[in-house]
């Protein structure tokens, strides 16, 4: 199986409706910490999603939350 990118799972779950569901968050979350840390990458990556897209009231806090998430591991 094909290691899946950010960029390409962003592509797949917008192209439905253009909005990022509880359920399409939850598959961008657990991808990011499949290897157990947020980089720099995807925080960048995560904050585009936000700022950028329409994200229904659950994902904006399940992508909110690996934010925060990102921010206090580097304390």
């Amino acid at each position: 199986m094909t290691k899946l990118t950010l960029d390409e799972a962003l592509r797949q779950v917008l192209e439905d409706d253009n909005k990022i569901s509880k359920y399409e968050a939850r598959v961008l979350h657990d991808l990011i910490l499949s290897d157990g840390k947020v980089t720099d990458e995807e925080k960048q990556f995560l904050k585009k999603c936000i700022e950028e897209n329409s994200l229904d009231e659950q994902a904006m806090k399940i992508l909110s939350d690996l934010l925060v998430r990102a921010d206090l591991s580097r304390r």
